[in-house]
């Protein structure tokens, strides 16, 4: 339409509406990414994303959870559970107890005890990175059962 022909009020608008055109558009929602407008996933559908082993652990010594891959394990949950009657010492380690890394000590976990380290809803911070070629390995003291799981995603770079 030609300004010229319209009213001060109708170019006025006209005016608004071509500089609304040029702005950038932000989601309505708190729940959308404002650069796409995509809806952001819950922390539910973000926990579906990840893998899952449980953990089965009964003999005394390394017990391999997460063999080692050719990318980073990023482990955002882990569940543990004594289910013996005694206290038992457990440890996580990356690789081996022998030259691994300590990730987690459990001195004197007692038995009939869980602890979890629950997902925190994104994948920003995981409670523990595993570097490439090495595996994750719960170590225990003694023989007895030890159950529970862990949650992780695998990080080849990309």
């Amino acid at each position: 339409m030609n300004p010229s022909t319209l009213s001060p009020y109708n170019q006025a608008l006209e005016t608004r509406r071509n500089v609304l055109a040029k702005a950038i558009r932000y989601a309505l929602t708190p729940g959308c990414n404002p650069i796409t407008g995509a809806p952001k996933l819950t922390p539910q559908q973000l926990r579906r994303q990840l893998l899952s082993v449980p953990i089965i652990a009964a003999v005394a010594g390394d017990n391999a959870l997460i063999p080692t891959t050719s990318g980073r394990l990023l482990v955002y949950e882990v569940v543990v559970w004594n289910a013996s009657a005694a206290a038992i010492n457990l440890a996580f380690f990356q690789g081996s107890s022998s030259g691994g890394i300590l990730l987690l000590p459990l001195s004197n976990f007692p038995g009939q005890t869980g602890l979890t380290l629950g997902f925190n809803g994104s994948f920003e911070m995981p409670h523990f990175e595993i570097d490439s070629g090495q595996e994750l390995v719960l170590n225990l003291s003694t023989t007895g059962p030890v159950q529970g799981m862990v949650r992780y995603k695998i990080d080849n770079g990309t």
